[in-house]
């Protein structure tokens, strides 16, 4: 795992009066997970799915494709889809199967997709605000990453233009769209249709529990290509050989309790969203859903000043050089607004802009 993957994830764990540096789900505004409820309070059969080696796409695919159809209203056959540790492993699985190809994405981009990528020993193509141009030259198979809703870091999406001309320039080039939704839900308005919803024949959606319902369970669900499935099962195959029936079997139970709409269960964090964005518009901030935005400062925002912060002010915010290199970013914050009600936003927002190392 690489050193600023390794930083966010304990970042997250860590107990911080004002976190907004990690990207960690607001867990107290969700439901208890009655396991034992969900797991039938009863003995489990040995030879059952949930404690015996299974199948490496896993088990819960007719459920993930009703997942599909009632949140994102897109059919997806339970054959198309693999059940993946987190989105996470849906990448690298990826990365693996398109190493000798391509691969891209636009700058600043998620460190996950740019990491792994590094564990393969494979460069990445960095796209700037140019993007959609520079898309037009890249080769037949292959491999260009994004998240189209709220990304991560800068919150930002594509709107209707850009998705209906990624999706064309796919088809016509012939490349691979890899869609990490994993902040997809927590839209506040009228959502756009998917990437998936434009053409599943060009897209790899990935969506994941870990920010819906619960880090811990790592299990998220891939919808694949049918020309690309068997590659991706058999490195699945070689990477974890499947998920655990255990946390696939919670999932399953869970869907089935809710009907299989979240949009209940993710009531109470959208309408903390919702204030918080209220916060952010005083402020100029751009924000319209996930856990992500972007706070421009008019001074440099490096790692000391960062740690300042967080010394002086117990406030944990990530500096959007960690994501990129690119001056054009160094004078801006990457800031989790997920984890704090308005007024405690409000409170930090003005620390920081009065801050000074």
């Amino acid at each position: 795992m690489s050193s600023r993957t390794n930083f966010l994830n304990n970042l997250a764990s860590k107990k911080i009066t004002y976190n907004l540096g990690a990207g960690t789900p607001p867990l107290s505004l969700y439901s208890a997970i009655n396991t034992f409820a969900l797991l039938g309070n009863k003995n489990i059969s040995v030879d059952s799915n949930i404690i015996n080696y299974h199948q490496t796409s896993g088990f819960i695919n007719e459920e993930a494709s009703l997942f599909f159809q009632k949140n994102e209203n897109v059919q997806v056959e339970p054959s198309n889809i693999l059940i993946t540790n987190g989105v996470q492993e849906g990448i690298s699985l990826a990365i693996s199967c398109f190493k000798d190809k391509v691969l891209a994405c636009i700058e600043p981009s998620y460190p996950g997709f740019e990491d792994a990528a590094k564990l393969f020993g494979c460069e990445i193509l960095k796209f700037t605000s140019n993007w959609l141009e520079e898309l037009e030259k890249l080769p037949a198979g292959s491999l260009f990453y994004l998240s189209a809703d709220f990304s991560n870091p800068l919150g930002i999406s594509l709107n209707g233009r850009e998705r209906s001309r990624l999706i064309e320039l796919a088809i016509k080039n012939n490349f691979y769209i890899f869609d990490d939704a994993t902040y997809r839900l927590f839209n506040l308005d009228s959502p756009f249709p998917s990437l998936l919803s434009y053409n599943s024949g060009k897209v790899i959606h990935a969506m994941s529990f870990s920010k819906i319902l619960a880090p811990g369970l790592r299990t998220g669900f891939l919808a694949i290509p049918d020309i690309l499935m068997n590659d991706f099962i058999s490195a699945k195959a070689n990477f974890s050989l499947n998920n655990s029936g255990i946390t696939q079997e919670i999932i399953k139970q869970w869907l089935i309790f809710s009907e299989f709409d979240l949009s209940k269960h993710l009531n109470k964090v959208r309408e903390r969203l919702i204030r918080n964005r209220a916060i952010l518009m005083k402020h100029k901030i751009n924000y319209n859903g996930g856990f992500f935005c972007s706070l421009t400062l008019d001074k440099l925002i490096d790692f000391e000043f960062c740690e300042q912060l967080l010394l002086r002010e117990n406030i944990s915010v990530i500096p959007m050089m960690l994501f990129s290199e690119n001056p054009k970013f160094q004078n801006q914050l990457r800031i989790c607004v997920a984890n704090i009600e308005a007024e405690q936003l409000k409170y930090v927002i003005n620390k920081i802009k009065k801050f000074d190392v």
